[in-house]
């Protein structure tokens, strides 16, 4: 695996804007039709002047490519003994977890305030903000395997086309955790670059970041309202206590810290049990696992929408690096989890408010 650069400390300027818009290398692909979200390219020259910029310690690391050879490249910030670990866009029409999380980067290597000096002392702070750069070109959900491609998925059976990122998490399970085989290579390399980057680590946690779909009301609490973001713990059989007690504790910082700021209302996301999902995998691994669904992906809202989604996120963001942070994460009771409320399901999704008087 190839170093981008070296660790390094360098002085300079307090803060560095966001990168502005490049000329991609990949020709008439939708991800390029919009200045809302970034590009793969972007992302590269983001981190690229940030390596620059940084004021502290700093790094770019190659980890693998995708199914198109884009390259996936993990940014390491801070000096502190404790690893914690984001990610973004493991499905590529969910990009709000990477305008977050290059936000979140630039503040804690460039900015001087407070929150960074202490999250940049006490932890090492490695995310991944783009892990499925060909789905996140074309704006969809899997990678960019072609239609004839074919697996044995351990949980699906045969399968065939692009794979769904966040489902070949399985992959370095141990067999009895599975209840089939498993394919000779994993058909997502997006993620079996991250899985090896994640084990090899040994994180105290993992953060997913992702969007939801639709609007998701809650007539009898919140009438009119909209849940903006639904979390989630491991909740996969073969989870160990420690794990679930300490994701737990990391959704309730999140709703303590996040609800009713930038009016955002959060709730418990409905997600499933199976062992090869993100959330529930590096829960069985052994590490703390939490899910962020924002609602809404890239064509269900406005540009002002989406400033208020990516303040919401950083909020949950920043409310779990300062209490782990400062150690107040592990004094909380994981038993809160039952104050959050529960998100409908998808069968009672709402529509979105301008769609009510749209024709």
């Amino acid at each position: 695996m190839r170093r981008r650069s070296a660790l390094k400390l360098l002085g300079g300027a307090a803060g560095a804007g966001m990168f502005a818009a490049t000329v991609s290398a990949d020709d008439s692909l939708p991800r390029e039709e919009t200045k809302r979200f970034y590009t793969h390219q972007e992302v590269q020259d983001f981190l690229d002047d940030l390596d620059r910029r940084a004021r502290r310690p700093f790094e770019l690391e190659e980890i693998g490519e995708s199914v198109e050879d884009r390259e996936l490249t993990v940014a390491r910030v801070g000096s502190g003994d404790t690893d914690v670990f984001f990610v973004s866009e493991q499905h590529g029409d969910e990009p709000t977890g990477t305008n977050a999380l290059l936000a979140e980067l630039r503040e804690l290597a460039t900015s001087g305030s407070p929150f960074a000096r202490t999250v940049t002392e006490e932890l090492t702070v490695h995310v991944l903000p783009m892990q499925n750069p060909d789905g996140a070109m074309r704006n969809q959900r899997e990678n960019a395997r072609p239609n004839d491609y074919t697996w044995e998925d351990p949980f699906e059976g045969t399968q065939s086309g692009p794979a769904d990122p966040n489902r070949q998490h399985y992959y370095e399970l141990p067999e009895e955790e599975l209840p089939g085989p498993k394919p000779d290579e994993n058909p997502s390399p997006e993620t079996q670059a991250m899985l090896e980057y994640v084990l090899d680590l040994e994180p105290l946690w993992v953060s997913d970041l992702h969007t939801q779909s639709g609007m998701y009301y809650d007539e009898a609490e919140n009438p009119g309202d909209m849940f903006h973001s639904s979390n989630f713990w491991p909740i996969a059989d073969a989870v160990g206590t420690d794990s679930i007690e300490l994701s737990q504790r990391l959704n309730v910082s999140m709703y303590d810290h996040a609800e009713d700021r930038a009016n955002a209302q959060l709730s418990v996301y409905p997600g499933g049990d199976t062992v090869n999902i993100a959330r529930n995998a590096y829960g069985a691994y052994g590490f703390g696992s939490i899910l962020n669904e924002m609602t809404g992906q890239t064509g269900d809202r406005g540009e002002r929408m989406e400033g208020q989604m990516v303040r919401i996120m950083r909020n949950e963001n920043r409310a779990i690096l300062e209490e782990t942070a400062d150690g107040t994460l592990f004094e909380r009771d994981p038993d809160r989890v039952e104050e959050i409320p529960d998100r409908p399901g998808f069968g009672e999704a709402g529509d979105w408010p301008w769609e009510a008087t749209t024709e």
